[in-house]
């Protein structure tokens, strides 16, 4: 009777395992597939025997995300401080070659409006958003028990949600950096507009 239960028991934990590797999967769909694997004898390595190969992607997927990130983030970072650069030297510079220059003129307030847009963009792309992670206390706390394999399949899932999140940030920091680029272009255009006029 024992051995009856534990057989039971064992066969609950295997199936709560598998069907919290796949969240997100129709869950009739999986039944079906727990059965079908229980009739027909075969594994769910058997079905999937390239894991191993796509395993390999997990780390590297997560590495050319960070370096995107850097490169996206560095980029920020550059056209905040051409940008600082340009409206604190310009005003120094124009003094100093014209005498009465127009400090309050339309331009030069057009200019430090466009700086501070281009200054509120950088600072809070640059100060939220990283790279998304499985936790830690996630492995410890669900994903200690399981095979060789299930870590693996739940490694595969949860690096391609997270693939796209990441992929998102990335996105929307690359255009804030266009922007970013753009709107600088306009204050360069309104600093000469500025000279000329003055």
């Amino acid at each position: 009777m024992r051995n009856i239960d534990g057989m039971h028991k064992n066969e609950k934990n295997i199936n709560k395992r598998i069907l919290r590797l796949v969240d997100g999967c129709d869950k009739v769909d999986l039944k079906e597939k727990i059965m079908e694997e229980k009739l027909s004898g075969t594994s769910l390595e058997t079905q999937y025997p390239s894991m191993n190969l796509a395993y390999e992607f997990v780390k590297p997927s997560y590495d050319w995300l960070q370096n995107r990130l850097n490169a996206v983030n560095t980029r920020i970072e550059f056209l905040l401080t051409l940008s600082f650069s340009i409206t604190v030297a310009i005003p120094i510079f124009m003094s100093a070659l014209i005498d009465d220059i127009d400090f309050g003129a339309w331009w030069f307030v057009a200019i430090i409006v466009v700086f501070i847009i281009i200054a509120l963009i950088g600072l809070v792309e640059r100060m939220f958003g990283g790279i998304k992670l499985v936790s830690p206390q996630k492995l410890y706390d669900e994903w200690l028990e399981l095979s060789a394999w299930e870590f693996k399949r739940s490694s595969i899932y949860w690096a391609g949600k997270n693939f796209q999140d990441n992929a998102s940030l990335i996105n929307r920091k690359a255009n804030c950096g266009i922007a970013m680029t753009v709107l600088l272009v306009i204050e360069i255009i309104f600093i000469l507009l500025w000279a000329r006029l003055s």
